[in-house]
């Protein structure tokens, strides 16, 4: 999840659950790469142009110096087999640098970036020829700098966070490995589908993913169409109709702590800040949640609420594992 829709943006600790929860990622930033080689099958490869928030981005050739900002299209080239020259790691930044459970060995061969000062620098001391930058992290400004540097594919639409199978088809087109990316993408949702088809009474019930991100304040996923919601759509799940109705702009819904009571979902995803899980559990209301009664709460930390929040290829099958014993309750 991320936290903080694009018409509630939030500072201070608001940074997990939402991209932790969403303004977990937005202290981060971004970028990726490309060359080629007359002896191997990408040299002299037709020019792929990709449609984006920002606009459109022409890659000539298949990259082979990606600069990856964001889990999201970190994981999507290492799913497809490519190593980044760098990347930025943000859901290790939010879990206090810990690298997440479902990363591969190969990532060590790559260059962990700085997630402070100028990133911009950082990425152009690489050279690289293509950048992948998260959306929620570039504005016009941002994408601007970064293009000029080299080739850069930021948010593939206007969500917080992009479809993580989108994401392995664009970059599948980019990376001229179309049939791979299917692959990829199949045997995910083959592993989403075989939990749905163990637990069929999922189909219809609610599900709500949520980040104490102060004593205050809680942080809701409020999109159905934000990349976020996406496994639990497969499942057959959507958010309660009154959290949607609450965020019209889409992205987080940003509810004070004594709604607790608005978390009347069958399924209830949780995480909390700097170790306020008793906090949490202690809020009036608490206790009385539907999801609290079934046993289908699931209280996860900073890194796996991150990989909710930010889906990919790789943090998916991870966390189906995670989340299956709540998903059960949910079920029945």
């Amino acid at each position: 999840m991320r936290i903080g829709n694009r018409h509630h943006r939030l500072g201070g600790p608001v940074v997990a659950l939402t991209a932790a929860l969403a303004a977990l990622a937005a202290v981060v930033a971004l970028a990726t790469a490309c060359s080629s080689n007359p002896s191997d099958p990408s040299a002299g490869a037709d020019a792929v142009t990709i449609a984006h928030a920002q606009g459109k981005t022409t890659i000539d050739g298949v990259p082979k110096r990606i600069v990856a900002l964001g889990n999201q299209w970190l994981d999507a080239t290492l799913a497809l087999g490519v190593v980044p020259v760098a990347y930025v790691d943000n859901v290790a930044v939010i879990a206090g640098g810990k690298t997440p459970p479902w990363e591969p060995a190969s990532l060590s061969q790559s260059k962990a970036l700085k997630s402070s000062g100028d990133i911009t620098e950082q990425v152009a001391a690489l050279n690289p020829d293509l950048i992948l930058a998260p959306g929620f992290m570039v504005d016009k400004a941002m994408y601007d700098r970064l293009s000029g540097v080299a080739p850069t594919i930021p948010g593939l639409t206007n969500a917080q966070i992009d479809s993580w199978s989108q994401q392995i088809e664009v970059l599948g087109k980019v990376l001229h490995k179309q049939g791979q990316a299917k692959q990829v993408i199949a045997g995910v949702d083959g592993k989403i589908d075989a939990v749905a088809q163990r637990l069929p009474g999922l189909r219809g019930k609610t599900f709500i993913t949520t980040l104490l991100a102060s004593p205050s304040q809680l942080m809701v996923l409020a999109d159905p169409k934000d990349g976020a919601s996406e496994v639990f759509a497969r499942l057959g799940m959507h958010i309660p109709q009154h959290i949607v109705d609450a965020a019209p702009g889409g992205g987080r819904l940003a509810l004070s702590a004594e709604r607790v009571g608005d978390l009347d979902a069958d399924l209830v995803v949780a995480a909390a800040m700097g170790g306020m899980e008793k906090t949490f559990t202690s809020l009036p209301g608490y206790s009385s949640l539907p999801a609290v009664r079934k046993k289908s709460v699931a209280f996860v930390n900073l890194t796996d609420a991150s990989g909710l929040n930010q889906p990919t290829a790789l943090s998916l099958p991870y966390l189906l594992n995670v989340l299956e014993p709540a998903l059960a309750n949910a079920a029945q």
